[in-house]
């Protein structure tokens, strides 16, 4: 079968998925790397945030090379026909003028970037460019808490579950939370009192049931907090508004909000039958602290709290080597979010700081680079990765892959954040892809938290900014 087409694979594709050639030869596809291509990732081989990822696609190009595959090429050749004017120098103009070099060859000839202003050079030059959608998110939805309402007399107050039907409740996928307008006012210790309807409780779709879940639901001291606008009032009743007449759930209204994406994620945290959880959501909505709260109260499940987040450099230029220290010393800077959470779980009880501080020494939680989580298989422990939005969907195959039995791994990060906006989107992130394919299985739940529990000034910004 002749080959018709051909497409010139930048570094920013490989580092992406290594395992992106494979793909484009499944598809009968000539894949052209040019020689500097080869060299960049020779340098990236020891980069802290990208070295796992180049050492894969090195390894994948030799593999195809020694089985002399037909549909790879090395292009050592480059043509500044036309496009004289480009900085000899720059990597990513060899890699265009290896392109141009090609067009000699094919009629057909593309270049497949993941680095956005790349893609823009391509096509003002009169290029064909593309990016690279193998492993992006089918879509990017708000995730917001579905709202159902359920009567005190559907539930079993001997269980606190109610029976789940898709004709009556829509279609709520397995292990989905949901926010239920109710007339039961969600007290366990006084299981018959019921109230005015009006938002309620979370429960959670187990199998064919619903589990609702406490309001006043705790992990290591932290419970659910509303930020600036919980005034932590016991109300035996909240204030609400509700049309019987109409029957709709919009015209309900609370005055002292229950924060329930922080609810449901402590109930979801603690779960031992779950091996993986999504926290997914903006700047100071608590994700990380209930990541390292949960960890710490089930802390007798497991062996070790295991916490890494990406190394991302500003504007991907690896300043690593310039900073002193070791390893762990040069990953200060990035880990000073875990540890500023640490504190505070730290200050919440008397015994609390002599716990923490101890399991630090014995190395019951540790705090380890990206690489070393990816190179390695995890036995009964909790690995919380933090900042995952800025990790592409190869990197969360790999932690995902190396859970061993009894682990459990928490993804915790803010698509509106993602530090790598060059090479990565909403759609392209590994956070958003992992969430996208894997929410509504058995061993898998994902939370999108909606406030931030900061400030007055961090809310104001927020909204406004």
């Amino acid at each position: 079968m002749a080959i018709t087409k051909a497409k010139v694979i930048d570094t920013s594709t490989l580092v992406h998925d290594p395992s992106c050639l494979d793909h484009l030869i499944d598809n009968k596809i000539l894949a052209c790397v040019p020689w500097v291509v080869l060299e960049e990732l020779d340098g990236l081989k020891k980069r802290t945030d990208v070295g796992f990822d180049a050492r894969e696609a090195i390894r994948n190009l030799e593999s195809l090379r020694r089985n002399k595959s037909p549909y790879l090429k090395i292009v050592k050749e480059t043509d500044w026909t036309g496009i004289e004017f480009l900085e000899h120098r720059l990597n990513d103009h060899k890699i265009i003028a290896a392109a141009n070099a090609m067009k000699k060859q094919f009629d057909n000839v593309e270049i497949i970037s993941k680095d956005s202003m790349m893609r823009i050079k391509v096509r003002e030059l009169g290029f064909k460019a593309e990016d690279y959608y193998k492993d992006q998110a089918d879509t990017n939805p708000d995730n917001d808490l579905p709202r159902i309402e359920v009567s005190s007399d559907d539930i079993d107050k001997d269980n606190f579950t109610f029976q789940y039907s898709s004709q009556k409740y829509g279609d709520i996928p397995i292990n989905q939370g949901v926010v239920c307008i109710s007339d039961w006012k969600g007290d366990f210790k006084r299981p018959d009192e019921t109230c005015n309807i009006a938002e309620r409780f979370v429960a959670v779709r187990i199998d064919n049931q619903f589990k609702i879940v406490p309001n006043n639901i705790q992990a290591f001291g932290i419970r659910p907090y509303g930020g600036v606008d919980d005034t932590n009032k016991d109300d035996d009743c909240y204030d609400s508004e509700y049309d019987e007449g109409s029957n709709q759930s919009h015209n309900h209204h609370i005055t002292q909000p229950q924060n329930w994406p922080q609810t449901l994620a402590l109930f979801q945290l603690t779960r031992p039958d779950l091996a993986l959880v999504f926290l997914e959501g903006g700047a100071g909505s608590g994700k990380t602290l209930f990541a390292l709260a949960a960890a710490l109260e089930k802390r007798r499940d497991y062996r070790q709290i295991l916490i890494t987040r990406p190394m991302v450099h500003l504007e991907d230029i690896d300043n690593m080597g310039f900073l002193p220290g070791n390893i762990k010393e040069k990953m200060d800077p990035w880990l000073r979010p875990i540890w500023q959470n640490l504190s505070v779980l730290k200050e919440l009880k008397n015994d609390n700081m002599q716990l923490i501080d101890k399991m630090l020494i014995e190395k019951k939680i540790d705090i380890e680079p990206l690489d070393y989580i990816r190179g390695t298989t995890f036995w009964k422990s909790i690995l919380i990765i933090d900042e995952a939005q800025n990790l592409t969907p190869h990197q969360v195959k790999t932690i995902i892959t190396r859970a061993g039995v009894g682990t459990k791994i928490i993804f915790t990060g803010d698509l509106d954040q993602i530090d790598r906006k060059r090479r990565l989107d909403k759609l392209s992130s590994g956070l958003a892809y992992a969430i996208s394919r894997l929410s509504g299985q058995r061993l898998v739940a994902s939370i999108k938290f909606q406030t931030s529990v900061r400030s007055e000034l961090a809310k104001l910004g927020v909204e406004i900014l």
